[in-house]
């Protein structure tokens, strides 16, 4: 039993700092998240290890105690290096938290929309109300899945927390595309006409049409940021008219800024999977259709008008390279974009996925914190 408890959280905590490794690195994706479970299960595999050596003395118990404490200081230094960088960019960490990574907590919305169709399909929104709402703050959140797939409430618990802080907050659908089907030219112009629905019905929910902001994570990250560009730009437009919308802020989660990049990722493990979604998406590769990639990169529509953006993604992204990540916040910031940059070291894609984990709590409040400095809040 000793050996257990230290072995399998020693060879977690190994895989985390071979975050490099081909395949082997794919566990940060796992283990960071579970972190605190980690450390706690070596420990105790520590003390059993140690009682059994004060036993019998012999060389497996006392091999164990050092695996144990090596486990736990590493583990802890993975810890103490994520928290501090996102409480250096403003959040506050509660490690107690952490210890609910296996809770499952759902929220239903308080009302859901249809704003158009698309080949037949209705495409639709979820609304989650604030308390006594009266002119709140929109946020509106666009979900990832690599272009393909992904549903508008899988971040619902997340909604349901700004709501309860004063944000209206909305979640939508839109298009997918597929083998057969590349919507690359077609999905920034259903945004703009679930943004403009949005304008044009907010304050029946209670919210502020001209206070709207954008989130959304991963091929969400980058429409909800290349929507908000062009509409600063004056060049979003939409399927089904509407007013235009106003965008006063953005928060993306790992955003898949550079496309082509997606495409042409290199990992071993998950390079097919990213090339798959990116080909879908656009039809091909960045060699055979470069104008796709050009209109569906982030770095296309930077300008000077550009609202503040705030981007959190893991350090050790396997499946979005980071780099195409540095290159756009380097160009938008040498635009005169207001841009912040948190990447969190041993994190990987969706690190922010389990309840009370530290990805979790730096999404929200550091969402939260960047709206409010930025004229946001409620």
């Amino acid at each position: 039993m000793a050996t257990a408890l230290v072995a399998g959280p020693a060879l977690a905590v190994a895989a985390t700092y071979a975050h490099d490794v081909p395949y082997t690195g794919l566990a940060s994706a796992f283990v960071t998240p579970v972190m605190s479970w980690v450390i706690v299960v070596a420990l105790a595999g520590g003390v059993l290890a140690s009682y059994l050596w004060l036993r019998q003395r012999g060389r497996l118990c006392a091999a164990l105690v050092v695996v144990a404490v090596l486990t736990v200081v590493a583990g802890s230094v993975v810890t103490a290096r994520m928290v501090a960088t996102v409480e250096d960019a403003g959040a506050d960490i509660d490690l107690f938290d952490t210890f609910d990574v296996w809770s499952k907590q759902t929220a239903t919305p308080d009302a859901e929309a249809t704003y158009a169709t698309f080949d037949g399909e209705p495409l639709q929104l979820s609304v989650y109300r604030p308390p006594d709402a009266d002119s709140a703050p929109i946020l509106v959140f666009i979900h990832g899945g690599g272009f393909v797939a992904g549903s508008r409430d899988v971040h619902g618990p997340d909604f349901r927390w700004f709501a309860d802080r004063g944000w209206l907050t909305i979640s939508i659908d839109y298009p997918l595309s597929s083998d057969d089907q590349h919507l690359w030219d077609v999905v920034d112009q259903q945004i703009g006409c679930a943004l403009g629905w949005i304008t044009a019905n907010a304050t029946k929910y209670g919210g502020d049409p001209t206070r709207m902001s954008l989130s959304g994570d991963s091929a969400g990250g980058n429409l909800a940021i290349n929507t908000a560009y062009m509409a600063a730009n004056g060049t979003l437009k939409s399927s089904c008219g509407g007013p235009r919308p106003v965008i006063s802020a953005v928060s993306a989660l790992y955003p898949v800024v550079d496309v082509a990049g997606f495409y042409d990722n290199t990992d071993r493990a998950l390079g097919a999977v990213s090339r798959d979604m990116a080909g879908a998406y656009v039809g091909g590769s960045p060699r055979d259709i470069p104008q796709g990639y050009a209109a569906v990169a982030s770095a296309t529509h930077i300008s000077p008008a550009a609202p503040p953006t705030l981007i959190l993604m893991g350090a050790d992204d396997h499946l979005v390279p980071t780099e195409g990540t540095y290159r756009f916040v380097d160009r938008a910031r040498a635009a005169g974009v207001d841009i912040e940059l948190v990447a969190v070291p041993y994190a990987d894609h969706v690190f922010d996925g389990r309840t009370g984990s530290i990805g979790q709590q730096a999404y929200r409040q550091l969402t939260l914190k960047w709206l409010r400095d930025h004229g946001q809040a409620p």
